[in-house]
């Protein structure tokens, strides 16, 4: 008992130390301290910028046609094809709209450090393209405007924010929210027009207006891509922004003012994002106004993936770029510094200035990549001894000169074409860079994560054949006793070899000034090693018992089974298909060993239902309520049958009390009860979201009170076996209920059912005299 106990714990704590290895090895925030700025030394193009971010805008629904032939977005369309210049913006995972937000406006993607802080807030300072502007009026939904105005210790920002509690996934019509967006923005500009001070602030240079449209994104959740509302909603938008536009030329009439209409994600076709689908990737980009390229005949789609042919774009060059070049377009089409994390590569052809002014605008760019480079270089050096330095070849210091002297001669020779190619490259390998840099250490400590994992697993080896087999026998601990003298010197010089690799490993993270955490992740392998190699006669009695039992193939045998089953197991998160498989080879099981043909047929029977599950498609949009309530009902029938069944002892069993029977009567009807409310609520709340009438309030009280209730009415049944297990299931049972859409209801019983098998297997095999009804966790 002391052995489990102890080796619970101490395996408790290396895994703990390994999952919070999983932030250090992958979760790095990409910013960089210590910075310099860098702005194009030439006169910007633009005074102001205008940003219209779509939330959850679909590239293909904005772009496509319609069966008549027209647009949806009638205006969008006639700035691709008289004004601008569009392209595809294709996103990173997480698909989500803070990501999404952050890459636009400052450059660079998720800081995932920021998981463990917080993720709806933004937890960490970072620049963007807002905070290097003169001034920026925002309006939309407050999650977003407060990513860029927590820090903003010089009030740039200026953000105008609707109640979150007007966002409503269920509402008949969210496109109210951007309605609101485009009727503040109206009313700005009319007041603006009676304050002669905000008037002053509006015709300085470097100013920017963010319009967050919410309303897309919502109706997208709330009633999929490829539904009339979110169709509607394009629309919407698309005259929004038409009339925006139209109110900023006759306020300003300078023709100073540049446009770009993108979105942060997209959307899948049951309305979720966050993933990596192409739907939820690709978003559009369309840039207009000052500074910007007009349109430019193409011939044919340069990308081959048939989008444009699809859309009749083909005609129009498109321009793709990666989310997190829009931040430095939009800097350098008002003049302002680039963010300087920004990872952007600026797309100089969307600009439609000079050669000069795109190289220069380009140089700029390149030597803000640079900066970040070297400064990412230089905190990797300081912490690593020059002996074990490894520098990243494709940039080296002459290298570098090589390409600046390159480009500044070709800039002197007015040879700007040339010049940009050479930028270009220059900027690929800062990039490739500074990705090596970040990622310096993820080899080392996947090395040393990975050797505790092994070591690990070799140690729970030793344990169980040590005390849960016939393999260390008597006459084999006598024999190892004897032996002991002559390997005690032995295992002596191995404690001396792993303090000395504890010590050089510890004495070098301390020179390095590696954090606190290295220094576990480097030491458990040591440790675990130590441990193992110590107790390696273990492995030689096993290797022993198994030449004298001659079960050496049988123990190959089982090995490969066990190797086999783990393939099928990681194969299955792909093709989910195979865990069908693997399912009906697990029914069949039961027929090769003890087991009466009853049990057996049931555990065939239990496993081929299951099987049936992985083969159907994945629960999206697809909604069948009639199957949601039939899980319900289906779950009373069968606890009333087994209620009735006096072998199950659900009522009544020999180890309960007196006063047992009635809490567990009182406890199962009102369970029961629960069961009917969320199959009534979730049939209610179908019907009132199909009338657009969106979600009841006294459903939503309802659904929250059974969400707290039932999961603790577990905590006050019987301690039998059966009843236990039985009012878990129940309390589970309705709150998944209230999340089913389709066939999940069937599945969890089914499951229940399986498992509940699985209990019976092991008992009947097992050969204990006990019943399993008169069993408790007492």
């Amino acid at each position: 008992m002391r052995v489990s106990v102890f080796f619970a714990a101490i395996g408790l704590s290396v895994h703990l130390v390994l999952l919070i290895s999983i932030f250090d090895i992958y979760f790095k925030s990409p910013i960089i301290h210590g910075l310099p700025s860098y702005e194009v030394p030439l006169s910007a193009p633009a005074k102001r910028l205008v940003l219209f971010v779509a939330d959850g805008l679909r590239t293909d629904k904005l772009f496509e046609l319609q069966q008549n032939g027209s647009s949806r977005a009638p205006f969008l369309r006639s700035v691709i094809t008289e004004k601008g210049t569009w392209g595809i913006s294709h996103t990173r995972v997480p698909t989500e709209s803070r990501p999404g937000h952050v890459a636009l406006i400052a450059g660079f993607y998720e800081d995932v450090s920021a998981v463990t802080k917080g993720w709806k807030t933004n937890p960490v300072d970072f620049d963007s393209v807002f905070n290097r502007s003169q001034q920026v009026w925002a309006w939309g939904a407050y999650d977003i405007l407060h990513l860029f105005t927590k820090g903003d210790h010089e009030k740039r920002v200026v953000a105008h924010a609707y109640d979150t509690g007007e966002i409503d996934f269920a509402d008949e019509d969210a496109s109210r929210l951007d309605g609101w967006v485009f009727e503040r923005f109206e009313q700005f500009l009319l007041e603006s027009a009676k304050n002669d001070s905000l008037t002053n602030q509006l015709q300085q240079d470097k100013v920017i207006f963010f319009l967050h449209l919410l309303g897309l994104d919502t109706n997208g959740h709330g009633h999929n891509p490829d539904s009339k509302e979110y169709y509607e909603n394009i629309a919407f938008v698309d005259r929004g922004i038409k009339r925006t536009v139209k109110l900023i030329e006759t306020f300003f009439d300078d023709g100073k003012t540049a446009y770009i209409c993108t979105s942060d994600h997209g959307m899948t076709d049951w309305g979720n994002h966050g993933a990596g689908d192409p739907t939820e990737t690709e978003t559009p980009l369309i840039v207009w106004g000052a500074g910007v390229t007009h349109p430019k005949l193409s011939g044919k789609d340069v990308y081959y993936d048939g989008y444009a042919e699809a859309w009749n774009l083909t005609m129009f060059r498109r321009v793709d770029v990666n989310q997190a070049d829009v931040a430095p377009l939009m800097a350098v089409l008002i003049g302002v510094p680039i963010p300087v994390n920004s990872q952007g590569l600026l797309p100089v052809e969307y600009l439609g200035t000079d050669w000069h002014f795109k190289s220069m605008a380009l140089l700029t760019n390149a030597r803000q990549i640079l900066a970040q480079y070297k400064q990412q270089k230089q905190n990797v050096q300081q912490r690593t001894l020059s002996l074990f330095f490894r520098q990243y070849k494709e940039l080296l210091p002459k290298r570098q000169v090589e390409l600046t002297d390159m480009i500044d001669a070709l800039l002197k020779q007015a040879r700007y074409k040339e010049a940009i190619q050479v930028i270009q490259k220059f900027i690929e390998l800062s990039l490739k860079g500074l990705t090596y840099y970040q990622k310096y250490d993820r080899v080392t400590l996947s090395i040393a994560v990975a050797f505790s994992f092994l070591s690990w697993m070799a140690i729970g080896c030793l344990l169980l054949l040590q005390f849960y087999t016939g393999v260390m026998s008597v006459k084999s601990l006598e024999s190892q006793s004897h032996r002991d003298s002559s390997k005690r010197q032995g295992k002596i010089k191995l404690l001396l070899c792993s303090l000395a690799v504890f010590l050089f490993s510890t004495i070098l993270l301390y020179v390095q000034n590696a954090p606190f955490m290295y220094y576990l992740y480097f030491s458990i392998p040591v440790l675990l090693g130590t441990v193992t190699l110590y107790q390696s006669d273990v492995y030689f009695e096993a290797k022993k018992y198994m030449r004298r039992t001659e079960v050496k193939m049988w123990f190959l045998a089982l090995g490969l089974l066990a190797a086999s089953g783990l393939e099928l197991l990681v194969i299955a998160f792909f093709y989910r298909g195979v865990m069908s498989v693997g399912l009906l080879f697990i029914g069949m099981w039961p027929f090769t060993t003890t087991l009466s043909k009853k049990t057996s047929i049931m555990w065939l029977a239990g496993c081929i239902v299951l099987s049936i599950f992985p083969l159907l498609p994945v629960v999206g949009r697809q909604q069948n309520y009639t199957l949601v309530t039939l899980a319900g009902w289906l779950s009373i029938v069968i606890l009333g049958y087994c209620a009735r069944r006096p072998e199950l002892g659900l009522v009544r069993n020999s180890r309960q009390t007196a006063k047992e029977p009635q809490r567990v009567v009182v406890i199962t009807v009102i369970q029961i009860i629960l069961i009917w409310v969320a199959i009534t609520i979730v049939r209610s709340t179908a019907d009132s979201i199909e009338r657009k009438a969106g979600l009841p309030l006294v459903n939503q009280g309802l659904s929250w009170i059974l969400l707290v209730v039932s999961p603790m009415l577990c905590l006050f049944s019987s301690t039998s076996l059966f009843n236990r297990l039985q009012n878990i299931m129940l309390s589970l049972l309705v709150p998944f209920l209230l999340t089913c859409i389709s066939y999940e209801g069937l599945f969890f019983l089914t499951l229940c059912f399986v498992m509940f098998l699985w209990i019976c297997i092991e008992h009947e095999l097992s050969g204990s005299p006990h019943r399993l009804q008169d069993m408790t966790f007492e």
